[in-house]
């Protein structure tokens, strides 16, 4: 069992997470209790493409890139993780075996839950199921979600959104500081640099975001939020 002051930390973090924070106090408490964390450096693989799924992954600091596999072997980075998140559970739900390549973007602890600790706490109190159940459709929602955008929304829409997504792990939902380079920035969105920092631009003047160096200071999420939400053209 984690020592009290790692236990706090944990409980802390993790609130920042939907998903976590509408669970029952007793999965949440049996979960921070079973929480292995681990220190990774920067470029460590957490897990790679067809490993075997053995339990659920979170970060408790720092941050994660996740990759897809192309089938001719192209790795590229569709997302970054930050404090909070919970991630690597849909795998269990398909076929078990992972379906991304995750890797420290920086010096992260990271926080891992063995599935064989999972499933003896649901033996015992076989309601819990439901809730494991639900992260992984969460997580598998997102990522079609993720490919709705792509598909139908206008680059100044996506980046909004994106951002505005990355005002929860690093700020709790409201002003957040995100640790990204532009050019990371445009190639996890799939868009080019020039496209990428006009809509930058465009946001830094409305005050909703402003950037630094090797970062984008998130000033209005719920601007962001706004403009995400304004129908495709």
């Amino acid at each position: 069992m984690a020592p009290a002051p790692l236990q706090d930390r944990l409980a802390a973090t993790l609130a920042r997470n939907a998903w976590f924070a509408k669970r029952p106090a007793a999965l949440k408490s049996r979960l921070i209790a079973l929480a292995q964390v681990s220190t990774a450096e920067a470029g460590h693989w957490i897990y790679d493409t067809g490993d075997e799924a053995e339990g659920l992954y979170g970060l408790l600091s720092g941050s994660v890139t996740s990759h897809v596999v192309l089938d001719n072997g192209e790795s590229v980075p569709v997302s970054i993780s930050g404090p909070g998140t919970i991630f690597g559970y849909a795998a269990q739900v398909l076929g078990g075996r992972r379906v991304t390549t995750v890797i420290a973007r920086e010096r992260s602890e990271i926080i891992f839950v063995p599935q064989h600790a999972i499933s003896a706490m649901v033996q015992e109190m076989p309601s819990l199921w439901l809730h494991f159940a639900e992260l992984a459709t969460e997580q598998l929602v997102w990522a079609l979600r993720g490919y709705a955008e792509l598909m139908h929304l206008s680059p100044r829409a996506r980046i909004a959104s994106r951002l505005h997504g990355y005002s929860f792990p690093w700020g709790g939902g409201g002003p957040a500081t995100v640790p990204i380079r532009q050019e990371e920035f445009a190639e996890l969105m799939g868009l080019s640099r020039k496209t990428v920092n006009i809509v930058l631009r465009e946001l830094e003047e409305k005050k909703l975001i402003e950037t630094g160096y090797r970062s984008i200071h998130i000033l209005d999420p719920a601007g962001l939020h706004r403009i995400a939400m304004e129908p495709a053209q």
